[in-house]
């Protein structure tokens, strides 16, 4: 699977809260499913599109991505850095400092793979054991949910990896976040240097 076909998958679905994502626990002996935070960076799952009819406003949510630590990594890549890329600019316009940027969001970017991949693997852990659990009780349906969930969070861990080595090839698809900064830090060192041109000729 494509890791652009992720966001059609609603395995599950998450609450955003503050900087927090509750990534939804497995649990094969209730139907109800604790929740453990991932920490920053947060996603922002829902938006809502507000419509007027005849009897006042009305809010409808719309949720995308797959409700798994995934979406993390996703929230990063596409986050728009132009703002944050334009301000260093003004502050200073060196683009060596640009380059040593790019380097760190790239960096975070390493570090936010591994992270996750740890999260999955702590999870595919607490899934087998209560797995076993479910086969030695015989509960058939349960085993299977947890066997489906199992498959998922492998098959994430699969699209991290490949994840990571587009990003060692600098593949476009995963740098979206530094080309930003880079167009973002490129508009401030072009204001700035409209700023001096200007204070030149008064």
């Amino acid at each position: 699977m494509s890791i652009f076909n992720l966001f059609g998958r609603k395995d599950h679905q998450t609450d955003v809260s503050g900087n927090v994502l509750e990534i939804a626990s497995p649990n094969a002996a209730t139907n109800e499913e604790p929740v453990l935070p991932v920490s920053e960076p947060t996603i922002e799952n829902e938006k809502k599109e507000k419509k007027e009819n005849g009897d006042g406003s009305k809010y409808i949510t719309i949720t995308w991505g797959t409700g798994q630590p995934i979406d993390v990594i996703f929230s990063f890549i596409h986050k728009n850095r132009e703002e944050e890329g334009y301000q260093d600019a003004l502050i200073n316009s060196d683009l060596s400092y640009m380059k040593a940027k790019e380097e760190i969001i790239r960096n975070e970017l390493k570090m936010l793979f591994k992270r996750i991949s740890i999260r999955y693997k702590d999870n595919i852990l607490v899934l087998d054991v209560q797995k076993a659990k479910a086969e030695a009780a015989f509960i058939s349906s349960s085993v299977a949910i947890l066997q489906a969930r199992r498959e998922i969070y492998v098959e994430h861990l699969a699209e991290i990896e490949e994840m990571e080595k587009m990003l060692d090839a600098d593949d476009p698809k995963m740098t979206t976040m530094i080309e930003t900064y880079r167009r973002g830090f490129n508009k401030g060192i072009a204001a700035q240097t409209a700023a001096f041109i200007n204070s030149e000729n008064h």
